[in-house]
């Protein structure tokens, strides 16, 4: 039994080690006017939190927005959001233009400013 709980608890630092590594907080790129700024899932875990269930944490963009919680055998799914919307949420001074698929499963927001 104690191994077991040694061999999960290894296991749930060494996924937290690697979110700690990925968690690349929002970055935007500028060009005459316009902004891209791009969304990792944790980033979007806040939308998730907010908008769809308050039991998210992370959220993921791949063609759609997914909500996911952490559970006992990983993530489980708590339901979906809008790309669209969720640009508007993080945003909403800027004029909203549109969205695109980002690298691991991030959301880039297209912004007017």
């Amino acid at each position: 039994m104690s191994r077991r709980v040694v061999a999960l608890a290894t296991a749930a630092l060494a996924c937290l080690g690697a979110l700690a590594v990925s968690a690349v907080p929002a970055q935007a790129v500028r060009s005459a006017g316009n902004i891209e700024v791009v969304y990792s899932p944790l980033s979007l875990g806040e939308y998730c939190v907010a908008q769809v269930n308050s039991f998210s944490t992370i959220g993921f963009y791949n063609g759609g927005l997914s909500c996911h919680r952490w559970s006992g055998t990983g993530l489980t799914y708590t339901g979906s959001g809008s790309p669209s919307a969720a640009c508007v949420y993080f945003n909403p001074t800027y004029t909203y233009t549109g969205y695109a698929q980002g690298g691991s499963q991030a959301l880039i927001c297209k912004y007017s400013v």
